[in-house]
């Protein structure tokens, strides 16, 4: 894991992810892996693709909280049964959720964009917003629990 980020390096590296072809929880996920080494593999990038739209067009948790969410597991997670790391990861999920919410009324993907047009440039300019959200939210948890800086 690194000891510093740049935001902004990494809020523009979303941008670009998600206006060029990657969807909010595949530009979170890559941008998080990437910036911080998570060493995460394409595959789980991969695993994110159905993520957008509230889990496939379902009307649930926004894409990119699902992209951060799987990068807070990466880092908190737990892989042997019984751990109870989990409940430090649920609460640090449930935190990032409630930063998004405070930003923005809700993690929902479909109150996120009730009041946009899915396929109009402004639907995506909000939606970039929630992904820098996503990013800022994850990167405040980082510097808190594991010391990694943010300039």
């Amino acid at each position: 894991m690194v000891k510093e980020v740049n935001l902004q390096k990494m809020l523009d590296d979303a941008t670009e992810n998600f206006t060029t072809g990657f969807m909010c929880s595949e530009s979170v996920l890559d941008v998080l892996n990437r910036h911080y080494g998570l060493g995460i593999g394409e595959e789980a990038i991969a695993m994110s693709t159905g993520f957008p739209y509230g889990f496939g067009d379902g009307g649930n948790v926004c894409g990119a909280v699902a992209g951060a969410t799987m990068a807070l597991g990466k880092v908190f997670g737990r892989t042997i049964k019984g751990d109870p790391a989990y409940e430090k990861c649920i609460a640090l999920v449930r935190e990032l959720n409630e930063d998004l919410a405070a930003a923005y009324g809700s993690s929902l993907c479909p109150e996120l964009i009730k009041d946009f047009e899915f396929g109009q440039p402004e639907r995506k300019t909000h939606c970039t917003g929630i992904v820098h959200e996503c990013i800022r939210s994850f990167a405040k948890i980082m510097a808190r629990e594991y010391g990694v800086a943010v300039k």
